[in-house]
């Protein structure tokens, strides 16, 4: 999880020539992370996918995951 904190704040925290892309072309926008945002959601996705996962059909239960 702390590996996935750092990720998100070094993506949160866009360089200056990020920040010029951005200004050049607005639609880039749509790529930027909010530092909040991505931490609030990182953990449900990652538990959800991890839920999601372990009841695929045809897995005995018990079975470690892929």
């Amino acid at each position: 999880m702390i590996m996935a904190v750092g990720a998100v704040w070094t993506h949160a925290r866009p360089s200056p020539a990020m920040l010029a892309a951005y200004e050049a072309d607005p639609s880039l926008t749509a790529f930027k992370l909010d530092f909040v945002t991505a931490l609030r959601e990182m953990p449900a996705t990652l538990t959800a996918g991890t839920i999601a996962r372990a009841s695929l059909p045809g897995r005995p239960p018990g079975s470690r995951p892929i």
